[in-house]
């Protein structure tokens, strides 16, 4: 139930159109009950067709609603012949049943704008929420569950409960207006069948509680599935030439059958919970069809009442129908919303203060001041107490082993991560107190592997720039290189790259990463092992363009080879995650360290 007002409460944005569907879902149901005490002058008519003709309705000071309503229904037939009367009580039931109809093809004309609107917006609160969370939080996750949740269980969410929610509103009134009319005219039955209802009821629950957690383990599989998936077709050449294919078959139809036992075994309950409801409305009315007719045999209820009671019974048995099933495709549903909460409930600890500086310019330096930090749920640090400053125009190359710190020392400056302890200050303000966007805005990246998208060059390179300048943009293009396999900028609005620039060389999308970065033209310039994945005739391409990019900028260099290093102004030495050497390249070979030693091997 909880879960019920949490979506009532998402779909406030179409309240009008709830409000006008549930509207046409009380119209509806109020013509399906109508119709039911239609059935006793019916029948009074066909087992006593003579009673028109001395017929006179009479309604007794204080009676009650039962007396009321036979007085109401003797109107219809009083003074009139069978023929004539039966006509009329015809009518009345047809007309009942085309406003029931017209009202429920209103019920689901109103609450479709607010049922794909609630998907459309959860899909979009999800998608924003996903990309407002910081680096850190993607780091141990896994991408094909994360992919599920966003295409899977979105699509789960649409079929198994918005489809079924106008069901949730509408049979419970069919329901509760059926019964109400039970009792009216008989309680004792109406009694009878409501002692007998618990049953139904704990039964269907107990099997729907357990569907909740066969769905949420199902789409768990569906997550891994997609991750193993992705997995193949990103390193489908690496599988090939270790000749794993048969270990990633053997893989992906592990999970593949996992996932298909546990979605048949929840597909046998689902597909349950509609038989078992009929099937238990039966059992109730073959018990309650042999109690009321010993009571019209004994002359305490007429067969005119009975048959309407029954018919009244009856009218429960579809809507008990739907709901059970809508119920059940909703617990199904649930699971998929509680992963999707999950995520949602995730919170950002990257964010802005209120009163975040506003800052456009780097004008003095940047100080690692104490700095030290560790990943989430590990207990050595990556950095330990790192004390740098980085003066404006300065070009710094970090060395060291992999897992020396090198990438993340970088990395915090962008507030990709926030230290632990210490601080990070930029013009002698803590990045913390400036605004993240501004602080992000003053620095470029350029990775050993580029991401670029699915797109033409021209939006690869102006990325997040929609009203591009082509001056800017012919420098870039000109700067990088870029213009040796793309001549101007029409050309570069026309080729697409495919699929993260699968129709290109390595060089060749690199040099749109760079052109990237000088499009952008931050001050601050991260370079973290740009060329080291580059044959060496792509290198000095990519290097000349770097070096041309480096100018007038304050350049952090993370790399591998020397040929990248040549002309920087110091070189900084990390080793588990200190600082061991800093200074100028002159200085550190001087005094034969660790520098030197790996000036040694890179000439070997």
């Amino acid at each position: 139930m909880k879960r019920f007002w949490y979506i009532v409460k998402r779909l406030f944005p179409y309240k009008y159109w709830l409000i006008a569907s549930i509207i046409s879902n009380v119209l509806m149901s109020i013509f399906t009950i109508a119709s039911i005490p239609l059935f006793i002058p019916f029948f009074d008519l066909l087992f006593n067709p003579d009673k028109t003709k001395n017929l006179k309705p009479v309604l007794n000071p204080g009676a009650d609603i039962k007396e009321y309503l036979n007085y109401q229904l003797s109107r219809l037939i009083e003074g009139r012949t069978a023929e004539e009367a039966l006509l009329y009580v015809i009518i009345a039931f047809f007309l009942s049943f085309l406003l029931k109809n017209i009202f429920r093809y209103f019920g689901t004309f109103f609450i479709t704008p607010p049922r794909n609107g609630f998907i459309r917006d959860l899909r979009s609160e999800l998608y924003h929420h996903l990309i407002g969370l910081p680096v850190l939080y993607f780091k141990d996750k896994n991408m094909g569950d994360l992919l599920s949740r966003m295409s899977m269980d979105m699509q789960e969410i649409e079929n198994s409960i918005m489809n079924g929610f106008d069901a949730l509103i509408k049979a419970p009134l069919i329901i509760i207006g059926a019964i109400a009319f039970m009792i009216i005219i008989s309680p004792e039955l109406t009694l009878f069948v409501l002692v007998l209802l618990p049953f139904t009821v704990f039964l269907i629950g107990g099997v729907s509680r357990k569907m909740k957690q066969q769905s949420s383990e199902a789409q768990t599989y569906l997550g891994n599935l997609l991750s193993i998936l992705e997995e193949t077709l990103g390193s489908i050449k690496i599988i090939k030439s270790f000749n794993a294919t048969d270990m990633a078959i053997h893989k992906f139809d592990f999970v593949n059958n996992k996932y298909k036992n546990i979605l048949t075994r929840l597909m046998w309950r689902k597909y349950l919970g509609s038989p078992l409801a009929e099937v238990l409305g039966v059992v109730v009315i073959s018990v309650l069809m042999y109690y009321s007719a010993i009571l019209v045999f004994k002359g305490e209820i007429l067969a005119a009442t009975f048959f309407a009671f029954i018919y009244a019974f009856f009218s429960i048995i579809e809507p008990a129908k739907s709901f059970s099933s809508a119920y059940y495709s909703f617990q199904k549903g649930a699971a998929a919303m509680e992963r999707v909460e999950e995520i949602l409930t995730v919170e950002n600890d990257i964010k802005n203060k209120s009163d975040a500086i506003r800052k456009s310019d780097f004008v003095t330096s940047i100080v690692y001041k104490n700095v030290s930090f560790k990943y989430p749920d590990t207990e050595e640090y990556v950095l330990k107490n790192i004390n740098l400053e980085i003066r404006k125009g300065e070009k710094i190359a970090l060395i060291g082993a992999s897992g020396a710190g090198k990438t993340t020392l970088a990395d915090l400056l962008s507030r990709f991560y926030d230290v632990d302890q210490g601080e990070i200050l930029l013009d002698g303000m803590n990045i913390k107190d400036i605004d993240i966007n501004d602080l992000r805005g003053m620095v470029g990246i350029v990775s050993q592997d580029p991401l670029l998208f699915n797109d033409s060059v021209l939006n690869n390179i102006t990325f997040s720039d929609r009203d591009f300048d082509e001056e800017r943009l012919e420098l870039a293009i000109k700067v990088s290189l870029v213009d040796e396999f793309v001549s101007g900028i029409e050309k570069a609005k026309e080729m697409r790259i495919g699929d993260k620039g699968t129709k290109l060389s390595g060089g060749q999308r690199q040099r749109i990463a760079i052109a990237r970065a000088i499009y952008k033209n931050a001050p601050i310039l991260i370079l973290d092992e740009a060329t080291s994945s580059l044959d060496s005739k792509s290198e000095k391409s990519v290097q000349k363009a770097l070096d041309k990019l480096m100018k007038h900028k304050t350049s952090l260099i993370i790399a591998h080879r020397l040929s990248t290093i040549q002309s920087v102004d110091r070189v900084i030495v990390l080793e588990n995650g200190e600082i061991i050497e800093n200074g100028t390249p002159e200085e550190l070979i001087k005094i034969k360290g660790h520098y030197y030693k790996y000036i040694q091997l890179q000439q070997i």
